[in-house]
Formats: structure tokens, sequence, C-alpha cells
């Protein structure tokens, strides 16, 4: 056995993936483009090793712990310094979305017991658009006033159907738009005839339709569109060139805003501080995963050295 397929074997039983699933993932990250992981490269011994460490290693910094309570533990340090948060649960590969929905139920519970400033993110694909299986969730977070947020990185019609069930059963939900897909420009119109705060991204996935799409004026651009007319704005984004000049448009806009980080990267907290706007912590638990998309790495060279500090940390 080679280095490369040892060290699948061994990451295989870490992170509850089979061989196969981890190699098709190193395929899928297109890791070999750049020269790093190939299975034809006659170095590969010594370059799998450190790249397949980096992209799937690296994420265990991103997530709180396995559990609720380790997550609750980071939202609870974040309070203690002003900050509200989101909680995202990250789940294993196939698991069923009954179960998915049992641990945002818990945390729900959690939030409420420990009465954080805290919402609680779901994804709506991962519950596979059931409503049968949404509704229980959105009834026990009306009963416990905590905000569930409907996550995506790509909206679909079946996200957006959800929400506008959830606003009118009266609960108390927010949604993301990915400024990347052309088709945000006509969700925002709808989500803004539900009055629910919006939290914008650049988003991972780029639009299939419309390739060239610029993420940072994309980003702008739907800023500009919401400005003066949303309830409130969450600026989810770690680029200080979108970042900034967004807050500055919602502000001179007189529109409620905020500015949202993920807990483990490196934070752009002090833009928010001195315009005096709220801080959103995006707090994650669970399985381990990348925040960062590889395919972004060209784009934003920044990414590379994020990558390379988890890497590093994790070798002391």
């Amino acid at each position: 056995m080679d280095n490369y397929s040892r060290l699948l074997d061994q990451l295989s039983n870490r992170y509850d993936m089979t061989v196969e699933q981890l190699d098709q993932s190193v395929i899928a990250r297109r890791a070999k483009f750049f020269g790093l992981i190939s299975k034809t490269m006659t170095a590969r011994s010594i370059t799998a090793p450190l790249a397949l460490s980096a992209f799937l290693a690296a994420g265990v910094r991103h997530v709180s712990g396995l559990h609720v309570s380790d997550a609750l533990a980071a939202v609870s340090k974040e309070a203690k310094v002003g900050h509200i948060a989101t909680l995202g649960y990250w789940p294993p590969l196939k698991e069923m979305p009954m179960v998915i929905a049992s641990h945002y139920l818990q945390a729900i519970d959690l939030i409420a017991d420990a009465e954080l400033e805290c919402s609680i993110s779901i994804k709506a694909d991962l519950l596979e658009y059931d409503w049968q299986i949404l509704l229980p969730l959105l009834q026990q977070s009306m009963l416990r006033k905590v905000r569930v947020h409907f996550d995506a990185q790509g909206l679909t019609d079946p996200t957006l159907e959800l929400v506008e069930k959830a606003c009118a059963m009266g609960a108390d939900v927010s949604a993301t738009l990915p400024s990347r897909l052309r088709r945000s420009v006509d969700d925002a119109e709808r989500l803004l005839g539900l009055g629910i705060p919006l939290r914008i991204v650049k988003g991972q996935g780029g639009d299939p339709d419309h390739p060239k799409i610029d993420p940072r004026r994309s980003f702008l651009d739907l800023i500009k569109q919401l400005s003066g007319r949303a309830s409130h704005i969450g600026v989810a984004t770690h680029d200080r060139r979108v970042a900034e000049p967004a807050l500055d448009l919602l502000m001179s806009a007189n529109t409620p805003c905020s500015l949202e980080q993920l807990v483990s990267l490196p934070s752009l907290n002090f833009l928010a501080e001195r315009r005096g706007i709220p801080i959103r912590t995006y707090v994650a638990y669970g399985r381990t995963g990348l925040p960062y998309a590889v395919n972004q790495l060209f784009r934003r060279p920044a990414i590379f050295w994020w990558i390379l500090r988890d890497t590093l940390e994790r070798l002391r």
C-alpha cells in the first residue's frame, strides 16, 4: 500500500467516509490542477499527504465540536463580548432528514434554555424540502422564540416556498441570498415582500447559466437593490473589499444591518466596531468540513494561506 492509499485509509476511519468517497472528493476538488495531487505524479507520495490533509482535515478547527453543547459554549463566549450568533449543524454524509431535524430541534431547546441571542441555521435541502418534517421544527421555534434561518448556497423554488409557508404561519425566519446567482435579483424582490431579515453571501457555487458574473460586483449590486427597503441585512463575507462598501451603502440608506462572520476565520469585526453595528458569528458543530471552496483559490489567494495555517496548527 503506497502513501496515498494509506492516508486515504486513515482518513476514512477518522471522518466516517469510505475510501472511494475520499478519493472522489480529491478529484471533485480538482486538487490535481494545483499540482498537489495526481495519481500519475511520481512525487505523489510526498505531495498527497500534505494536500489531502489540507483539504480534508483542515476543517476540524472550523467546527466547535461534535456536539451542540460544544457550540453553545462557543456562543456563550461570543455573547460575553457582545456578539449575537447563529448555530449551524453540519451533518455527516447521508444522515437521514429526520435525524438532522432532531438535531435542529435539540439546538432550539438548548438555545432557549440558555437564554442566548442566537438563531438556528437550517438547510431545507437536507430535510428534502419536506414540510411535514419542517413544520414541528417551526412550531417549536415559535414556542421557544428562536429564529430559524434558511441557509443555502443557492436558493431554489422549493426553499422559497417553505420560507413563504413559514412566514404565513407567523414563524420568525430569515433567509440567505447568494449574490453569484442571477436569479437572486428576482428572489430578493420575492423575499422583500415577506419583510424578513436577509443574509447576503457570495455563494460558493457560480451560476452555471451565467459563469462570468463577478462575485464582488454582484454582491454590491444586490446590496444596492436591498438598501433602504429590507428590514435587516446581514453582510456575510470575509472579503474586506466587499464588506466595507456594503456596510457603508446600507448605513447611508438607514438600513438596519450587521456584519456576519464565521467564528473560526480571520475576522473583519473591526469594520463593524468602527461603525457601531452588531456582529453576528456563525458557530458550526458536527461533522468537520471546510468553510471555503477550493475552487475559489485562484480568485482569492488568501484562502490558500488560511488552509496552510489550519494545517500547520494541526501539526503543532
